[in-house]
This record gives C-alpha cells, structure tokens and sequence, in this order.
C-alpha cells in the first residue's frame, strides 16, 4: 500500500478541549479533516489512514531546548536552567527574526501542559512509522496567503481562508458552518507536510533544539488546482 498521505495536527493543552486535525493525499485532496479530544479517540479517527501516512505534521514543540528536560515542564524543583540569555529554542527565535510571531518553549513557559501534551503526541504517533515533524501554520498561512490578514478566530477570517485555499486547489468539504481554526490550522500542517515531501519546504533551527518546517517562498503556484 503507498503512502501517500499527509497528516496535520493542531493539539490543544488537554483531552477537555478539542483538537484539529486533517489527513490529504499527494494530489492535496481532503481525505478527512475535524476534531479530536483524546489520542485513543485519535488513534481511532487514524486507523483506516495509518498504513498509507507518509509524513505528520505537527503545530507544537516536539522536544524541549537542548539544555532543559520534560521534567523542567513538570516540576517546580527541577535544576535545570538555559545557560543561553536568549529563551526558547533556536528554530523559534529564527522564525521571530523572519518576522513570524510564536511561542517560545521555555522552563517559564506559561502553557507548559500544551508543551508536554505535544511532546506526548509524537510518542503516541511513534507506531506510526512515518516522519513526524514540527510545522508552523502561521507561517505557512503567510508565505503562501500574504493577503490574507486579520483574526483566525473570526468567522470572517475562516471563510476568507476557505476561498483562499479553494482557490489554490484545495476543495474542503461543504458543511453549514465554517471550519474552526483547530481544522484550518490542521489541514495547513497537512499542507506544509506535502510541500516537505515535495522538497518546496525548508526546515529552520538545528539539530540540538530541533527544527521547524515551513513552505519556500518560491513561487504562486506553490499549490496546483486540481
């Protein structure tokens, strides 16, 4: 069987709330795309696609900075510190100079179950055995849609996305209200994970901090209408 499939994720901080996630092929149609609270009901949404997932992508930290522990996430008394001035990991503090705005993994990071979470999802989708790696969509959404701007929470925003992703080939499908920004968020990670496999990509960071993916900008039609 091919693998020829893309997974995204966008994870929130607990099974409470819900998570985004899509699955694409390699000719970026929709092969599914909603929500999910915990990874057994994950596992379950997974299971028809995992055989034919190529690679995962990831919105969220996959490791700590190289000088901290999951314990640094856990626990008050934990010792270790960042010998660096500079918080967060390198991948992070490149994609802040490109001017993309994002978290900053860190001992006071102030959503510390969120990072631990995200560090939990890449071992539970370890059986996977497929490439798993960290995206951005903030930063996919604007090297690819640079005219895209305004409040990804906002209905008007969501459905200014929708067009815009219709009208670089990907169909959603049609449903009454607009897809949440947990999905939208998703189904970007899905797309930066094609354009990987594409080699349109480049990944930001280092070895010891880890890297994050986000799309070339190389050209309009990064994306292809079907």
């Amino acid at each position: 069987m091919p693998r020829n499939l893309y997974l995204g994720i966008d994870p929130s901080a607990s099974a409470a709330r819900d998570s985004g996630y899509c699955v694409i092929n390699d000719s970026q149609r929709i092969i599914s795309i909603g929500k999910w609270r915990g990874f057994e009901e994950l596992a379950h949404i997974l299971e028809p696609f995992k055989q034919q997932i190529c690679i995962v992508g990831i919105d969220g930290p996959l490791q700590p900075p190289h000088e901290l522990h999951r314990c640094c996430f856990t626990s008050e008394e934990c010792h270790h510190e960042q010998n660096n001035s500079a918080p967060g990991r390198i991948c992070e503090r490149l994609l802040i100079r490109r001017g993309y705005r994002c978290f900053l993994t860190s001992k006071n990071s102030f959503v510390k179950s969120w990072v631990l979470r995200c560090f939990d999802l890449k071992d539970f989708l370890s059986d996977l055995s497929c490439q798993i790696i960290e995206v951005f969509p903030y930063a996919t959404r604007k090297i690819l849609f640079p005219d895209l701007h305004g409040k990804k929470q906002t209905r008007e925003f969501r459905l200014n996305l929708q067009k815009h992703l219709k009208d670089r080939g990907i169909r959603l499908p049609e449903k009454e209200k607009p897809y949440s920004h947990d999905e939208l968020d998703a189904l970007l990670a899905a797309v930066t994970a094609r354009l990987v496999d594409l080699r349109q990509a480049e990944r930001i960071g280092d070895e010891r901090d880890g890297y994050i993916y986000i799309p070339l900008k190389i050209s309009e039609d990064i994306i292809t209408p079907l």
